[in-house]
């Protein structure tokens, strides 16, 4: 076996494998002998068929087959041997020759193959001297506030109302259909759920508002809410069934049977305790601090994701390289027939700066010697999966075996992964560049997370 390199420029190279007719022949032999063994044809005794037609049968096949599995190992020992740092995988070159595979005339066999290189280069902007910006956000009283009347509202319950109608109010309405302003004679009648801020007519909104129980209002059906079209009036304001084809006309008066109202939990040692369901917490003030604290958490990690992200963005700037494009193309463009040359081009731009991504991350973390273990990502996975369950408590056995069905998802496996890979990458250099905080209102910052999960939408549309 003979293997050589060849290089090109300093991010391309040919690497040429010559499987000498040694190499492969004792396996070729063997190989046929062994499909003369399974062989049974007419005329002649299993395991007994000439060899000549064992070769004109299966020859080219087992030859290709050798051959391959030699070459194979000899360009990939050689790449591992000489600690290439290769991009993809080696294809065979430009226009090259069709190999013709003969089994009665063995030869000494040539492949050449390109492969892409990674660039050389040292990683700036992680010395301790860089410097990245996090932001702190400052949980205000009312942000407290909101999310413990949100949570009065989860626990709250809902009461009849006789002498008033607010805005959130849900009404109950008997209507009846009307013909020139009057009920009409056998009329369709219905009755249907209404939330008071969910009508369409500001007008008809105002007199609700003003009114009470009992009260008497008319109103075409099918504009009484907003956003709502025929099938949905159909199905959930006239109650009629889907192969229902009767006429119904838009005019109707409806009587305000009811007016249903949620009131809040009271703000009490009962609902604190129902509340985190958490005999530990037992008054407002502990209550509003268990908030706040569970707020600031949540939000810090907002804010530490974001500082990921702009690090990555500096690191890219800074580590700026050429890379083996023309390699590349031709290597993606092999590896999925499916993708067409217009697609390829489009999203080429996004599969190089992941790429150089990729090679930024990966020095790092060789630098900082991280490494993620298989039950790292098992266990991330676990995590994963109690998330998706929430508060469905389906026992451990259940868990178990989700966990084991994703697990033998390679793509989700690899996935996560990375995940773990980079998020130890990130904690790490949070221990040697400078972090400057940043004391920033909620609102502002919810608006810097829009404005950037609408810049990589857009980038990735």
């Amino acid at each position: 076996m003979q293997v050589t390199k060849n290089d090109i420029d300093a991010l391309n190279t040919k690497i040429t494998v010559v499987v000498e007719q040694k190499d492969y022949e004792s396996k070729f032999k063997s190989e046929l002998e062994k499909q003369r063994q399974k062989a049974s044809m007419k005329g002649f005794r299993k395991g007994k068929t000439p060899m000549s037609m064992i070769k004109k049968l299966y020859g080219e096949q087992v030859l290709a087959e050798s051959v391959n599995a030699q070459l194979q190992t000899a360009l990939y020992d050689y790449i591992k041997d000489q600690e290439l740092e290769v991009l993809g995988d080696p294809i065979p070159e430009e226009n090259h020759e069709v190999v013709s595979f003969n089994p009665n005339e063995l030869k000494d066999y040539t492949f050449v193959f390109e492969a892409g290189l990674s660039p050389k280069f040292e990683v700036q902007g992680v010395s301790a001297t860089d410097e990245y910006k996090k932001c702190e956000i400052a949980i205000e009283d009312k942000t407290v506030d909101e999310e413990l009347m949100a949570g009065r509202k989860r626990l709250g319950t809902q009461v009849s109302i006789e002498d008033s109608i607010e805005e959130k109010d849900i009404l109950t309405i008997e209507a009846k259909e009307l013909e020139g302003g009057k009920p009409k004679k056998n009329g369709f009648e219905t009755n249907f759920k209404l939330m008071t801020e969910l009508i369409a007519d500001e007008d008809l909104k105002k007199k609700v508002l003003k009114g009470k129980k009992g009260e008497k209002i008319t109103f075409d059906i099918y504009k009484l809410e907003k956003d709502r079209d025929e099938a949905y009036v159909k199905k959930y304001m006239l109650n009629m069934d889907e192969e229902e084809d009767r006429e119904v006309g838009n005019e109707f008066e409806g009587v305000i049977s009811e007016v249903s109202r949620l009131k809040e939990a009271d703000l009490d040692e009962e609902f604190v305790k129902k509340y985190f369901n958490n005999d530990e917490i037992s008054t407002v003030e502990e209550a509003k601090e268990k908030i706040r604290e569970d707020i600031a958490k949540y939000y810090d990690e907002q804010a530490t994701k974001m500082m990921y992200r702009d690090i990555m963005e500096v690191l890219l700037d800074k580590n700026q390289m050429e890379m083996p494009e023309a390699f590349l193309k031709r290597w993606l463009a092999m590896s999925n027939d499916k993708v067409s040359p217009e697609d390829l081009e489009k999203e080429f731009p996004d599969f190089v700066k992941n790429l150089k991504w990729t090679l930024v991350k990966n020095k790092i973390a060789k630098s900082y010697d991280i490494k993620v273990e298989g039950e790292e990502v098992a266990d991330a996975m676990r995590a994963r999966v109690a998330g998706y369950l929430g508060q469905y408590n389906m026992g451990q056995e259940y868990m178990d075996s989700m966990v084991q069905k994703l697990m033998q998802d390679r793509e989700q496996v690899n996935r996560l992964y990375e995940e773990i890979h980079a998020d130890k990458m990130f904690k790490a250099l949070e221990g040697t560049i400078k972090i400057k905080k940043e004391k920033i209102k909620l609102e502002d910052f919810q608006e810097k997370v829009k404005a950037l999960n609408e810049k990589l939408g857009a980038s990735q549309g």
